[in-house]
This record gives structure tokens, C-alpha cells and sequence, in this order.
């Protein structure tokens, strides 16, 4: 049997018990690619080797393409299509654990204010929406996916209510929003209602001055430009520079900290705040909340009152 014609057998299965399986059938569709037209039985061992190492050093893809495959090369065995697997045995170690850039206050208000940049009338995107869609991102943490996503009928301002369809896990949910974040979008959105609307109130919420919805390599490129001009980098010599995806973890470690300084019980209002992001479980919101010494320094005076207040009971 073809390769691609196995992997896409693959890939139909799997979606068919509802899994979207979106980065599997990309990974699986460019290893079918790079081995080319062949049948099943005749991918060696070293073509796998070299599709997996690619062109750069080892990164945590090269464990996402190996499970992607792993389970490919499962259900090919299961059927009968060949009898071993030609993935390598030897596994390389996990690099080490990707550490998400936290934004300083400052850094996000260099960032909001730099654009100004896009006043460039060869420019689709209007300044005040990249300047709206930046505050949204930092006031809700939600996914850059989702924000783009959102169509203007989605976006209730007179209830502060935002409605978020088919997320990650095939959930919708409401994501309130404060009062100053709400005058924000109120502004913008007279501005968008001037702007074409091919699909009426189901048109994009953040659009080009064209009324298209804005493509998300839009957003990741015009990011790029206002990190470097407000001069935000990374200084730890981590591999990657600062996010867009970055947002949604300082907005979560943001929430922590004014918890702590609150004194509520940081601990049961976890569930709330992973509901919010729109998280499966609590773990999934562990990852994002990374120990910063401004965290450090709210848990520890946190602690130091339960110290006292435990040491004179």
C-alpha cells in the first residue's frame, strides 16, 4: 500500500473519533512528501532518521514529528501492512523546557503605544486595530486564534461579554471582560462598522481596512516589527525571541500575582482562572504560570503572614 494513501487512511480514522489531529496530518503530510511516492514497506530506516533531525539542532518538534509517526507506524503494524517499525530506537533528550517571555508593564505599554507605526497608508491594518487587539490579548489571554476568530457578532459590549467558539477542545465559552478593556473595544468597533462587512455581523471583529479578516502571519509579522522597534528582547539567551502566544502567559501569571497581593485563596480560584483560558484541567494552567521574582516575592510575603499569624495563634 502508498504511504500517503496509508497516512491518509490514518488521519481519517483518528478524526473520525473526534480528534482534529491538525499537527499530525501536517507532520504526517510532509514525511510522506519527503519520502516520496513509495510504498510503505520500502521507508528505510535512515530516510526516517533524516526526516526527523531536519536541518537545525534538536528542538522539541523532533519528539512532536516522533509520536506523530509512533502512531502512524502503530496502526500500520495493527493492520497488517508491515511487520516493524523503522522509527530509530536510540531516542536524543528533551531540550531543555521552553520558558515563555513575561512582559513588564512598561514593555507591553511600548509595545501598545510603538503602533503608531502603521499610520502608513500602504498598510492594511489600521493602528487602532493592532492597538485593540493587543490590549484584548493582554486584558483576556485569550489565544491569538481566538481572538482573530471573533466575529462582531461575538463580541457583546453592552453585556461586557465575549463569546468564543469551537477553542482548542471543541469548547465554546464567555469570557467577561472589564469595563476599561470594554470602552476600548467600544471605540474600535464604531471604527470597524465603517469598514466593509462581507459577511455582515458574522464578519471578523479584527479586520484589514478592507473588511478581510486579518490572517493570523499578519499579526505574528506586524508583532515582530512593534518587539523590535520598542526594543523588547530577551536578554537570557533563550532560543526564541518574545511571542505573541507570550501574552496569554503574562496575563495568567498577572492574575496570579494580584491574587496574592488581594490575600484570596489562590489555590481555589485556580479552577476559575482555567476555566477562563478555556483550559481543560488545572495542570494545563500550571504550565503557564512561571516563577518570576515578582511572583517569588508575593508567595513569600504571602507566606510570612501564615508564619506569623501561625506562630501567635
Amino acid at each position: 500500500m502508498k504511504l500517503s494513501d496509508l497516512a491518509t487512511e490514518y488521519v481519517i480514522l483518528k478524526q473520525s473519533l473526534g480528534m482534529r489531529f491538525r499537527t499530525e496530518t501536517v507532520i504526517l503530510n510532509a514525511f510522506c512528501q519527503a519520502m516520496g511516492s513509495i510504498d510503505v514497506t520500502q521507508v528505510s530506516p535512515k530516510s526516517v532518521q533524516i526526516y526527523l533531525a531536519g536541518t537545525g539542532p534538536i528542538t522539541a518538534f523532533w519528539h512532536r514529528k516522533f509520536e506523530a509517526l509512533s502512531g502512524f507506524y502503530r496502526h500500520a503494524i495493527s493492520r497488517g501492512h508491515i511487520s516493524f517499525s523503522p522509527l530509530p530506537t536510540t531516542i536524543p533528550k528533551r531540550p531543555p523546557t521552553f520558558q515563555p517571555y513575561i512582559y513588564s508593564h512598561d514593555e507591553y505599554r511600548r509595545l501598545v503605544e510603538m503602533t503608531h507605526v502603521l499610520e502608513s497608508q500602504r498598510r492594511k491594518v489600521q493602528p487602532l486595530t493592532f492597538r485593540t487587539l493587543l490590549l484584548l490579548l493582554y486584558g483576556t489571554g485569550l489565544r491569538i486564534s481566538e481572538a482573530l476568530s471573533l466575529t462582531l457578532t461575538d463580541v457583546d459590549l453592552s453585556d461586557s461579554l465575549l463569546t468564543i467558539r469551537n477553542t482548542k477542545f471543541f469548547k465554546t465559552r464567555w469570557v467577561p471582560i472589564g469595563p476599561q478593556l470594554c470602552n476600548r473595544l467600544v471605540v474600535y468597533a464604531k471604527v470597524r462598522r465603517q469598514l466593509p462587512r462581507p459577511a455582515r455581523n458574522e464578519s471578523t471583529f479584527f479586520a484589514t481596512s478592507h473588511g478581510d479578516p486579518l490572517p493570523r502571519s499578519t499579526a505574528e509579522h506586524i508583532f515582530r516589527l512593534l518587539r523590535e522597534r520598542a526594543g523588547v528582547c530577551r536578554t537570557d539567551g533563550a532560543r526564541f525571541q518574545p511571542r505573541l502566544h507570550d501574552i496569554r502567559h503574562t496575563f495568567a501569571l498577572n492574575r496570579l500575582i494580584s491574587w496574592y497581593r488581594e490575600g484570596a485563596d489562590v489555590q481555589s480560584l485556580l479552577p476559575c482562572l482555567s476555566t477562563y483560558l478555556g483550559h481543560v484541567d488545572v495542570t494545563a494552567t500550571q504550565r503557564y504560570l512561571t516563577m518570576t521574582p515578582e511572583l517569588l516575592h508575593e508567595a513569600s510575603l504571602r507566606f510570612h503572614r501564615y508564619a506569623i499569624e501561625g506562630g501567635h495563634s
